[in-house]
C-alpha cells in the first residue's frame, strides 16, 4: 500500500513539474497603435506599436493583447510607415493566443475589454486607399493572416480582417483574408470583411485544414475573379469546425457564395446563419463539390441566391446530412443534388418540401428578414436584440420545439417544450420560447420539462428520451 500511494505521489509530482515548466516564462504582451514608438510590450504605457513585434517576441504560452486600431502587416518597429510587401502576413503561432478588443494606452481602464466598442483591425490596405467595391486594392495584402501547420493551440479572437486581395498565383489565389495550409487554429469572435480571393475571399482552408471558428462572421467577402469559388470560405481538402458563425452577402465568380467544399471536404456546421449570398453560378450558401459530406445541424438558409441550389449546391459524389435546419426564400431551389448525389435532411423545414424524418414544408414565421433578423416569432417570446428583451408576438412558428427529438435542449430559455426549436438558433439561450395557449407559463415548476406549467406523462416521456444526453436537460 506504502509503495502504491508512494507511486501516486510521484506521478502527480511529475505532473505538477511537468505543467510548471510548460508555463515558466508565459507572459502578456501589450501592443496598442497608440503607443509611443520604441515601446518593449511588457505593460501598457511601453506597449509595442505594431502588432508584428508583438508577434515576434512571442513564445508558446504567451498572450498578446491588442487594443483597438488598425494594424498592417508589412508595418513594424524598423518599417513605421510599412514596406508595402504584399507577401507580408500576420502570422499565427502555436501555444499563442492573440486578443483584441482591448482599450489599451491612455485609457482609465487599459485591460477593459469590449471587441465593438474597441474594434481591432487587421488591415491589407498597405496604402490606406482603398475604396468602395474592391477598388485601389492592387497593393493589398495577399493573406493578411496565415494559419499554416499551426494547431488549435494557435488562437486569435476579437479581430475583424478586411482587404485582402489574393489575387496571385498559388497558393497566393487563396484566402484574401486568411489562408491555412494544413493548419487547424482556433478563431473566436472574428469579423472577416471585404476580402477578395480566386479561392476563398474570407478563408481559405487547404489540405488537410481543421480550423475551429466560433462566433465568427464572414461578411461582404468575394471570390470575384473568373472561375472564382468561396466567397466567404474556401475548403479543398478540409473540415473546420464552426459554431454560431454567420456567412452574409458574400459573392463568388463561380460557385459558392457562401462556403465552397471540395475534394473529401467535411465540415461540421452548428446554429450558423446563410443569408444573402450570391455565386454566378451555383451553390448560393454552399456549394459542395466532389466526395463531400458536410453536417450541418441547427442551420439557417434565407435569400441566398444562384443559377441552381439558392440554398445548397451538390455536385460529383457528395451527400450532406442536415438536420433542424430551415431552408427557405432561396432563389434558385432551396437544395440542389447533381450528378451521383444526396442529401439527407431529417427534422427541416425546406419551402416546397424535402423527403425525410419530420420534415415539413410551412413558413417559418421569422420575425423580421428584410431587417436581417432570423428569430422565430412565439406569442410566448422571442427575443429582441435592438431592446435586449422578450417581446410577444401574434403567432408562434411551427419551427418551435419542431427539431430532432434526441437533440438536446442545450441553453434554450422556458418554456422551452423540451424538444430543441429548428434553425439557427435552437438549442441556444436566444432560442424563442414555447407557447402552451393563454396565459403564458412563466412559473418554473420542479419536474415540468416542456413548460406547459402541468407535470403530467409528457414531462416524463421527455425525460427518459434524454436520459442518457451528454448536455441533461436543465432542471425546471
Amino acid at each position: 500500500m506504502i509503495k502504491k500511494r508512494n507511486l501516486k505521489t510521484s506521478l502527480l509530482m511529475s505532473l505538477f513539474l511537468l505543467a510548471m515548466v510548460s508555463t515558466v516564462g508565459a507572459k502578456i504582451i501589450y501592443v496598442d497603435a497608440d503607443a509611443s514608438p520604441g515601446g518593449d510590450g511588457q505593460t501598457w504605457d511601453t506597449a509595442y506599436k505594431y502588432l508584428q513585434d508583438g508577434l515576434g517576441t512571442g513564445i508558446s504560452g504567451d498572450q498578446i493583447w491588442v487594443a483597438g486600431g488598425i494594424y498592417n502587416p508589412d508595418a513594424n518597429a524598423g518599417n513605421p510607415t510599412g514596406t508595402g510587401d504584399r507577401f507580408a502576413t500576420f502570422e499565427l503561432r502555436n501555444g499563442v493566443t492573440i486578443k483584441g478588443g482591448y482599450a489599451g494606452f491612455g485609457e482609465p481602464e487599459p485591460n477593459a475589454r469590449d471587441i465593438e466598442v474597441y474594434e481591432t483591425i487587421l488591415s491589407g490596405d498597405l496604402l490606406g486607399d482603398d475604396g468602395q467595391g474592391f477598388a485601389n486594392n492592387d497593393e493589398n495584402s495577399y493573406h493578411i493572416v496565415t494559419g499554416s501547420e499551426t494547431n488549435e493551440t494557435a488562437v486569435l479572437d476579437g479581430f475583424t480582417i478586411t482587404a485582402g486581395n489574393a489575387d496571385g498565383s498559388n497558393p497566393y489565389d487563396k484566402g484574401g483574408g486568411m489562408y491555412n495550409y494544413k493548419g487547424s487554429p482556433m478563431l473566436t469572435n472574428c469579423i472577416f470583411y471585404g476580402n477578395v480571393a480566386h479561392f476563398g475571399g474570407g478563408m481559405g482552408n487547404s489540405y488537410f485544414c481543421n480550423p475551429t471558428l466560433t462566433n465568427c462572421t464572414f461578411s461582404g467577402n468575394a471570390a470575384r475573379l473568373v472561375g472564382g469559388q468561396g466567397g466567404g470560405m474556401a475548403n479543398w481538402a478540409s473540415s473546420p469546425t464552426l459554431t454560431n458563425c454567420t456567412f452574409t452577402g458574400n459573392s463568388a465568380g463561380w460557385d459558392g457564395g457562401g462556403m465552397w467544399n471540395y475534394d473529401f471536404s467535411n465540415p461540421m456546421l452548428t446554429n450558423c446563419l446563410f443569408i444573402g449570398n450570391s455565386p454566378d453560378e451555383d451553390g448560393g450558401g454552399v456549394n459542395n463539390w466532389k466526395n463531400c459530406s458536410p453536417m450541418l445541424i441547427n442551420c439557417t438558409f434565407c435569400g441566398n441566391a444562384a443559377r441552381s441550389g439558392g440554398g445548397m449546391a451538390n455536385w460529383d459524389n457528395c451527400h450532406p446530412m442536415l438536420t433542424n435546419c430551415i431552408f427557405w426564400g432561396n432563389t434558385g431551389s432551396q437544395i440542389h443534388n447533381g450528378n451521383g448525389c444526396s442529401t439527407t435532411v431529417t427534422y427541416s423545414d425546406v419551402q416546397g418540401g424535402w423527403s425525410g424524418e419530420a420534415n415539413m414544408n410551412f413558413a417559418p414565421c421569422f420575425a423580421d428578414p428584410e431587417n436581417d433578423n432570423y428569430y422565430l416569432k412565439s406569442q410566448a417570446g422571442r427575443w429582441d436584440s435592438e431592446s435586449q428583451t422578450w417581446v410577444h408576438d401574434d403567432v408562434t412558428s411551427p419551427c418551435i420545439d419542431a427539431g430532432d427529438p434526441m437533440s438536446p435542449i442545450g441553453w434554450e430559455s422556458f418554456p422551452n417544450g423540451g424538444f430543441v426549436n429548428m434553425g439557427a438558433y435552437g438549442g441556444t439561450l436566444k432560442a424563442s420560447k414555447s407557447y402552451f395557449g393563454e396565459p403564458v407559463c412563466d412559473t418554473i415548476v420542479a419536474g415540468d420539462i416542456n413548460g406547459d406549467g402541468q407535470v403530467n406523462r409528457t414531462d416524463l416521456e421527455i425525460m427518459v428520451l434524454h436520459w442518457t444526453d451528454e448536455e441533461p436537460l436543465p432542471l425546471q
